[in-house]
């Protein structure tokens, strides 16, 4: 097995520009630093890979000297293999294509919205281009995305609980359940 280039070696603690090698301790200063970037506005764009490097870069310059480039490894999570890295460009160029095709999401119901948006959302989230951050950058897309389609999306509304087995499901093209938890930070009565 090769060693992840990403790691301290003989350990899970990504190389970061912080020197921190405890991953409890990553994990909190990596929260800190980027809920500091989210609250100073996030880089807007056109909803392709440029714009979802922007916005990665942005919210983890602080931590990681590779904040918006793409992974140079394969990675999965619970037995579930993301976008191969070779593909990540073609996967996010799909996606741009049919958000080009559906006018951005515009004009939609919330519900419409919700629906439509998460199958966006849940093939970024399989082509994963960064090997960290994937998650939270994808929100800050997804919530812009909802801003220029007239819709206002709580991310603090969002059930994060909810959130996670709903992003396996969409790994396997089935976006039901992360259509409802963005109806939910939606503000979609139930």
């Amino acid at each position: 097995m090769t060693e992840d280039p990403y790691l301290y070696a003989g350990t899970n603690v990504l190389r970061n520009k912080l020197g921190i090698t405890s991953a409890g301790e990553l994990d909190a200063q990596e929260r800190r630093f980027v809920i500091a970037r989210s609250m100073q506005g996030v880089p807007k764009g056109s909803f392709d890979l440029d714009h979802l490097k922007t916005i990665h870069r942005h919210l983890f310059q602080d931590i990681y000297d590779w904040a918006g480039k793409l992974r140079t490894v394969e990675i999965s999570k619970d037995g579930h293999q993301f976008q191969f890295r070779q593909y990540i460009e073609t996967g996010m160029g799909d996606v741009h294509r049919r958000l080009v095709r559906a006018d951005f999401l515009k004009g939609l119901s919330a519900e419409d919205f919700a629906r439509a948006s998460a199958n966006i959302v849940g093939d970024v989230n399989y082509v994963h281009p960064f090997r960290e951050g994937n998650g939270r950058t994808q929100l800050q897309y997804l919530k812009q995305l909802a801003q220029q389609a007239a819709h206002s999306l709580d991310l603090t509304k969002l059930d994060r609980a909810a959130w996670l087995p709903a992003s396996r499901e969409a790994h396997q093209a089935r976006f039901d359940s992360m259509a409802r938890c963005i109806e939910r930070a939606l503000g979609v009565p139930r």
